[in-house]
């Protein structure tokens, strides 16, 4: 007998024996989210208008998500150790972590609910208002992606951790929310405590000692594993973990490049699903984004075979920072205004740099990665990484879409927008808003300086074109 349920999950690409030997999770994991026959209109509606259903592969990538929410929910349930990091953080230690144990819950939980609670049932909001009232209060530029954590931890709709780790190579503002979680919950805290100052223009170099340090720091953060949790990183896991980032990002990498094409074929709303995805969760959405990811490289490539693409050809290019993690709303209104989103910060490949440093432990061997990656290495080398991707693929523009309430994004992102209009001649909009709460801006306000950057934009192509 069918379930309310039933349409939703098939148009997220579960199948329908799936649903039938899943239901008593399914409803359990539904009834503690609040998520009744009511809401289902609205999930429907608001997924068909903001996702390409039509192609299976953006299908499975929702559906990815939603498997990891129902895991995430009844993770406890089930006699799983809960471990959260937070975002943006190192994609390794969570995926290591995880492939040491199945015993283990290991996920971003603020993605996860904002790419399903958001981008799928459209009900974020009473999270973040539940976060509001119990810590986090509005009006103090505090992040509203720990606004959502705080909120599903207090309402009960994701379990408490028995371990966190916060992310203080990059976030401040994480370690000191989860002080909060220790507080009031009890929960033991790592802190991965970095530092992102260099010297100017030091990027893609990186000092041995900064190496040296971080990698200490999360060599720690196992040994707390190993005392909190019981579990022990072993090299089997370490390779495990290396094979899984293979797999993942080499199945990204290829939908990259045929993002290079024109007109661009998907649109940046479903390349992001598949970005964060990655760098969120360490679960069955993994495998899941496998042949997800390899569905929608073939209907990838059947659309550039005959000419379809999300904008018109010949439409100005832009590199943005990031999609939006809650509403799909946001990216639509960019790709709507005549701008082509083949490619984002986290979708550029990083540079091939040949290490300095030699490593002798994991965590070094993590350290010096993510130095050479860039992200975590400072303001200087987010703007740099900026600047090659206009190396690696062709654009007119760039949209640099920081979060005002972000400390490191936002210092960033005027230095990016100078450095890499200095380098590049690119035209680059500074835009403000916030990728997990879109009450935190005027979406007409947004719109209208996109409309006005997208008409400059075409202006200067066709200027350059007689």
């Amino acid at each position: 007998m069918a379930a309310y349920y039933d349409n939703l999950l098939r148009l997220c690409g579960f199948q329908a024996e799936e649903v039938k030997d899943e239901r008593p999770r399914i409803e359990k994991a539904f009834e503690r989210l609040g998520i009744g026959p009511d809401d289902m209109d609205m999930a429907e509606g608001w997924t068909r208008e903001h996702h390409d259903v039509e192609l299976e592969g953006s299908r499975r990538l929702l559906g990815a998500w939603l498997r990891e929410l129902i895991d995430m929910v009844l993770a406890k349930d089930e006699g799983k150790k809960v471990i959260y990091y937070g975002f943006p953080a190192m994609v390794r230690p969570g995926m290591l972590i995880k492939a040491s144990s199945e015993n283990i819950y290991c996920a971003c939980p603020d993605a996860v609910l904002c790419h399903t609670m958001g981008q799928i049932f459209n009900k974020l909001t009473p999270l973040l208002e539940a976060g509001e009232e119990n810590g986090l209060p509005p009006g103090h530029s505090l992040c509203s992606l720990w606004q959502v954590k705080v909120g599903a931890l207090v309402t009960g709709v994701i379990p408490e951790p028995d371990m966190a780790i916060a992310s203080s190579y990059f976030c401040d503002m994480g370690s000191k929310a989860d002080d909060l979680l220790a507080e009031k919950y009890g929960t033991p805290i790592f802190y991965v405590d970095g530092s992102m100052d260099s010297a100017w223009q030091e990027y893609p170099g990186c000092l041995s000692e900064r190496v040296k340090f971080l990698g200490a720091q999360l060599d720690q953060l196992f040994d707390k594993l190993k005392e909190t949790i019981g579990v022990e990183i072993t090299p089997q896991a370490w390779d495990k973990t290396a094979k899984v980032a293979v797999e993942y990002y080499s199945r990204l990498g290829k939908l990259t490049e045929l993002m290079r094409a024109d007109p661009v074929p998907v649109s940046a709303v479903e390349m992001g699903l598949a970005t964060i995805l990655g760098a969120a969760v360490t679960g069955r959405g993994v495998p899941e984004a496998y042949q997800a990811m390899d569905i929608l490289t073939k209907e990838t490539q059947q659309r550039l075979s005959e000419g379809i693409g999300v904008v018109e050809k010949g439409a100005p290019r832009v590199l943005f920072l990031v999609s939006n993690f809650s509403d799909a709303s946001v990216i639509r209104m960019i790709e709507k205004t005549g701008l082509a989103m083949p490619a984002s910060f986290f979708t550029m490949p990083p540079p091939k740099i040949k290490s300095e440093t030699v490593c002798s432990t994991f965590g070094e061997k993590m350290a010096d990665t993510e130095m050479r990656v860039g992200l975590y290495h400072s303001g200087y080398a987010m703007a740099k990484r900026l600047e090659m991707a206009t190396d690696h693929m062709e654009f007119d523009g760039m949209i640099c879409n920081y979060l005002f309430n972000c400390r490191p994004v936002a210092i960033m992102s005027h230095i990016a927008k100078k450095w890499v209009e200095k380098n590049t001649g690119l035209p680059v909009l500074a835009l403000e808003n916030d990728i997990y709460d879109t009450r935190s801006f005027s979406a007409g306000a947004m719109q209208t300086r996109v409309e006005t950057f997208a008409e400059m934009l075409k202006a200067r192509k066709t200027a350059a074109a007689a």
